[in-house]
């Protein structure tokens, strides 16, 4: 994978945004029953709030698998105590590239800037495949919740500086 540089998401890219969203997951609705959390997201106020940053396809215009401006998405939310990473999204013609490891990579340097100790995220019960992932990259799970009618799991990573 060539060298993720993620930019702050502009107003121009809400569209964008709202469209890699629906691509990525859109495929749970069925199994899940009900559009998952981050197809239904406020990206205009996320977007304002400085939160989305966004990988755009080259050239602006992705490869024949990626119709669209836009490769990946992480949404970001700083805690006082944590940054949350509340949404990884990978547009389906672009993953299996590494660009989702490299989201939370960036994540975590992130949270070494604002001097936070720990990475946290949830993902729905029914993604079983999102938990492998988080899993199998060091994530440790930390419980569940109920969120909006939806059952998820909730994940934490220790913030290591140079790691």
């Amino acid at each position: 994978m060539e060298t993720l540089v993620p930019r702050p998401a502009t107003g121009a890219d809400v569209p964008a945004v709202e469209a890699l969203v629906a691509a990525a997951y859109g495929h749970y609705v069925a199994r899940i029953g009900m559009p998952p959390l981050p197809m239904v997201d406020d990206y205009p106020a996320r977007v304002a709030a400085g939160q989305v940053w966004v990988v755009d396809a080259p050239d602006g215009g992705g490869p024949d698998d990626v119709p669209g401006p836009l490769l990946a998405l992480v949404v970001l939310e700083e805690e006082p105590d944590h940054l949350e990473v509340d949404n990884v999204a990978v547009h389906p013609g672009a993953q299996g590239r590494g660009l989702g490891r490299a989201l939370l990579d960036f994540a975590h340097a992130r949270a070494v800037a604002a001097g936070l100790p720990e990475l946290r995220l949830m993902t729905n019960e029914l993604m079983t495949e999102n938990q492998a992932i988080y899993e199998h990259l060091g994530w440790r799970r930390v419980g569940g919740v109920v969120r909006e009618g939806r059952r998820a799991v909730r994940y934490a990573k220790p913030v290591t500086p140079g790691a």
